[in-house]
């Protein structure tokens, strides 16, 4: 539900951002169509705030652990000083390990703190906090915004589960395909991604072709279940290269803008 909500909310203001005065009813009414259009049901108000609490509580543990390995490191830091001091080797293997142990353990709470628990690619969080600073690129880059076609009509007809396959495959195949490519994977919200290539190892017209392959190939692709014999989909996109110092929102907005034209062109 935490992820639903934001899904919501990302959309409503989104659809609002058009507008310069934005009253708390029009909000409201646009927030509840939204979510009445995704199915969100929000009548349970407890069961909402539990699960919100459950997300913040996981992210404070994350928090938590990361500071432990914080004040370990430190300590393993002054023992490795004095075990240098008294060419201990005994005790430098060991704190050896320790590093070891410790760097896997914050390698697992990145992956866990920036990352979509559906699709296993990087999150709104990753992108936000850790790519961006400030709302700014700070480096040079091509970016790519997918978004799947009448992806509603796959959760109405086939339920939210199926709906959930589909997002976890076109992340598996966009892996497979982007293997070898200096590119990032992140679920921007819904069935909204960004790849967002590295200037330095790609160029615009090898990172666009990429994408161009990749929306043809995922056409062809029949997913199969016990349930379904067979489903295809598809996505549009758009593309857009952006420079250090660019504002995140304004490329947003062009590449969102963009991806509507590819879509317009495809229906």
């Amino acid at each position: 539900m935490p992820n639903r909500l934001k899904e919501v909310t990302y959309l409503t203001m989104k659809m609002l951002k058009k507008y310069d005065i934005v009253l708390p009813s029009t909000y409201s009414k646009t927030f509840e169509n939204i979510a009445v259009e995704l199915e969100v049901d929000f009548d349970n108000i407890e069961v909402l705030l539990k699960e919100l609490n459950q997300e913040s509580e996981q992210v404070d543990n994350i928090v938590k652990k990361t500071n432990d390995n914080l004040t370990q490191l430190q300590e393993s830091t002054t023992n490795a000083q004095k075990a240098i001091e008294v060419n201990d080797a005994d005790s430098l293997k060991e704190i050896s390990k320790e590093l070891v142990a410790m760097k896997s353990q914050i390698n697992f709470l990145q992956k866990e703190l920036f990352s979509d628990p559906l699709t296993g690619a990087y999150n709104r969080r990753w992108y936000s906090d850790y790519y961006l600073k400030d709302e700014v690129f700070q480096n040079d880059g091509f970016l790519a915004f997918l978004d799947l076609d009448k992806f509603k009509e796959i959760n109405d007809k086939y339920g939210h589960l199926i709906g959930d396959q589909v997002l976890k495959y076109l992340v598996k195949f966009l892996e497979k395909e982007l293997e070898g490519i200096d590119a990032n994977i992140i679920r921007y919200a819904g069935d909204e991604f960004l790849i967002i290539f590295n200037k330095s190892k790609s160029t615009i017209i090898h990172a666009e072709r990429t994408i161009q392959d990749i929306q043809e190939k995922i056409s062809h692709q029949k997913l199969k279940s016990a349930k379904i014999k067979e489903l295809q989909f598809s996505f549009s996109y758009g593309f857009i290269h952006f420079t250090r110092g660019d504002h995140s929102e304004d490329i947003l907005d062009q590449v969102d803008e963009l991806m509507y034209k590819n879509k317009q062109r495809n229906s």
